[in-house]
């Protein structure tokens, strides 16, 4: 079997990778080292070990390595492995190592080791790192000396990293992969030493340092999001490995969570809560934590007495809220008998009350048309006159709306030297998602519920899961309230409309059906569609599939045509596939509809698909043709389906690629 050469090796991957690679096959890391003719398994040592799998062909060699490398060529795992292979006799080590299992003595490192002397090992460890900063600084971890540096002088290091991979401009390009290994192994090294202090440093500067970079990085790949993702998983594993009771974890725990209240990222944010419910296992630990939060919400205490307290005292605001309510006294009462709030007796026409906002929280892309990104807004706080114009003069805030009586507002993290800054609402819904966690984690329900009772319209998915947790305490009646206060507010709340659909299947026939009604015109959900046909009677369901057809017909002319062809009714179908004029849709739905009329199929195909042959030039563009060709060449005898095949050809018997795909297609 003929390996790769050393020479095709570095052909594989980039000069780096290409170095480090030989770095780490010169230092041992490859492991368990399988060779089984074509196919070649081995375990490589790095931050972590990686399983890397090779399948070599005569022309072609296909690699695979558990690493997160995402970068031009191979990773230095794979160049490691094939550089072991390379440096074998294939023929005498492969029987041998099928007959012991072990590395050949050709590559036992520990056994050359084992015969030098003490003196030339010294000699030729001094040699080694005299010249590699980065092995030094290992050697110096594996000492146990302490190497002097701080997070900051990491962070400095790192920095440079990125200095020398930006472009002009300062930016980094897309696919521009800055290697962290030498800081993942120096780290490895203290944490396999014991100190947990040098390897959390590490992690946290590379973390840092990656989210202080974020705003000149195109990490659309989302490379470096993976990377602070690591480096955080990291640091919390380093922690939570060294069993440390409540008091010694508080500074672990006090970094990670003013990261994670002041990350200027929302998935930055994710990762800095999962790296404290990590380091977080205990149940002092979690009091701990939902008291630093507590810190940064206004209005509410997260004290779970505190919480359960408040969520008693709702019942009597939702008895007022629905009518079973009279007012006192001290109530001011309109005219007509209706209560009527103490600012609305002074309201003019230039004054604009925050309850006049009947629809629920005003969101920017209902200004700017999704135009603009929230977090990267730089003409600083947006403010009334940007919305209203000289309309109104005022803004005054009145008695709190169904949505204030149900959110909550949080403590804004500090400015980031980025510039930019996680919108409020997702800091809002991440402390209230940690509080959720929390609480759970303390099995502290019925504070649990209050919670939910009072930022459930923070999000869809908290009311969500403050319905679920109310159906599951058999409160139905008032997950059905909050459901409805959901649907009115949020502006895609499909999950809300199926759990409604299920509480009013037995309660409410009427609302049942229209909550499956908008399922299915909102969310395009044929479930419900077919959920709503069986709760209709036949008169009812005529009427329904009426208004269904009418709606579509000015709106949406392929959900029409869906609709049909779920219905079966493929001569109306037929007739709106061959309106539309639309080649994509003829092809999508050529099954069944063509058995309609196979012939007149075929025909109404033809017609679009001539002038989209002409349309364009290149071989994809050949290659869709061929495509189409596939797909009607059933549909009418061979000699009809070959006279049109050598109609294109004569009408572009110009384009010789042309003619070669179709060639290549079998026509």
């Amino acid at each position: 079997m003929d390996y790769p050469t050393r020479d095709e090796i570095r052909s594989l991957c980039t000069q780096q990778s290409f170095e480090r690679g030989v770095n780490y096959y010169e230092q041992g890391r490859v492991l368990e080292l399988d060779i089984d003719g074509d196919e070649i398994r081995a375990t490589v040592r790095g931050s972590h070990d990686y399983e890397v799998s090779i399948h070599v062909e005569s022309d072609v060699i296909r690699t695979r390595c558990s690493c997160p490398y995402d970068y031009a060529g191979d990773c230095k795992h794979i160049v490691a492995v094939l550089l072991a292979v390379n440096d074998r006799d294939t023929d005498t080590d492969t029987a041998a190592h099928e007959a012991t299992g072990e590395l050949p003595e050709s590559v036992n490192i520990e056994k050359l080791a084992e015969q030098m002397t003490t003196d030339d090992l010294r000699t030729f460890l001094l040699d080694v790192i005299e010249g590699d900063r980065d092995l030094r600084d290992r050697f110096v971890a594996f000492a146990g000396e302490d190497a002097g540096k701080t997070v900051y002088d990491y962070k400095q290091e790192i920095d440079r990293l990125f200095e020398d991979a930006a472009g002009r401009g300062g930016m980094i390009d897309y696919n521009t992969h800055i290697d962290f290994t030498q800081y993942y192994d120096l780290a490895e090294t203290h944490r396999e030493r014991g100190h947990v202090d040098a390897t959390t440093d590490i992690y946290r500067a590379l973390a840092e340092t990656i989210r202080e970079n974020m705003n000149r990085i195109d990490d659309s790949g989302g490379y470096y999001g993976r990377e602070l993702e690591l480096a955080l998983d990291l640091y919390a594993e380093a922690v939570a490995e060294q069993e440390f009771d409540h008091d010694q974890k508080r500074p672990y725990i006090d970094y990670l969570f003013e990261e994670f209240v002041d990350a200027d990222y929302h998935f930055a944010s994710e990762d800095y809560d999962d790296a404290l419910r990590t380091v977080c296992t205990t149940s002092r630990d979690h009091e701990y934590w939902l008291t630093r939060l507590d810190e940064h919400v206004s209005g509410i205490s997260l004290d779970p007495t505190d919480i359960a307290d408040r969520a008693i005292g709702q019942t009597d605001r939702e008895t007022r809220r629905t009518g079973d309510w009279s007012p006192s006294a001290e109530d001011e009462v309109s005219s007509n008998g209706e209560h009527e709030p103490e600012d609305a007796r002074d309201r003019t026409d230039d004054v604009l009350a925050v309850s006049d906002f009947t629809d629920g929280p005003l969101a920017v892309e209902e200004f700017t048309g999704g135009a603009l990104d929230v977090e990267h807004l730089a003409v600083g706080p947006l403010e009334l006159e940007h919305f209203v114009g000289d309309a109104f003069d005022e803004l005054r805030v009145d008695d709190p709306t169904t949505i204030e009586e149900h959110t909550v507002d949080v403590g804004s993290g500090e400015s980031s030297d980025s510039g930019t800054e996680m919108s409020s609402s997702l800091r809002t819904r991440a402390l209230v998602s940690a509080c959720v966690y929390l609480l759970e984690e303390l099995d502290e329900k019925e504070a649990l519920l209050g919670l939910y009772e009072e930022t459930y319209l923070e999000s869809s998915r908290f009311c969500k899961q403050y319905a679920r947790q109310l159906i599951e305490e058999g409160n139905e009646d008032r997950a059905i309230d909050l459901l409805e206060d959901g649907i009115d507010t949020f502006r895609s709340p499909a999950a809300l409309r199926r759990l409604a659909a299920d509480l009013y299947r037995d309660r409410n026939p009427e609302k049942h059906r229209e909550t499956l009604k908008r399922r299915f015109l909102d969310h395009s959900e044929w479930d419900a569609y077919d959920e709503l046909k069986e709760a209709c009677d036949d008169e009812k369901w005529q009427s329904v599939y009426e208004e269904f057809e009418r709606h579509f017909e000015k709106t949406d002319r392929q959900k029409l045509l869906s609709m049909y062809v779920h219905e079966d009714d493929l001569g109306k179908a037929f007739d709106e596939l061959k309106d539309s004029e639309n080649l994509s849709w003829l092809r999508r739905y050529r099954d069944p509809v063509a058995t309609v009329d196979p012939v007149e199929y075929f025909e109404a195909y033809r017609e679009q698909l001539v002038p989209f042959a002409a349309g364009e030039t290149g071989r994809r563009h050949y290659r869709e043709i061929a495509a189409h060709l596939d797909e009607i060449q059933e549909l009418v005898p061979e000699e009809r389906f070959e006279e049109f095949v050598e109609f294109l050809k004569d009408e572009h018997s110009n384009r010789p690629a042309f003619l070669d795909e179709l060639e290549k297609a079998g026509f």
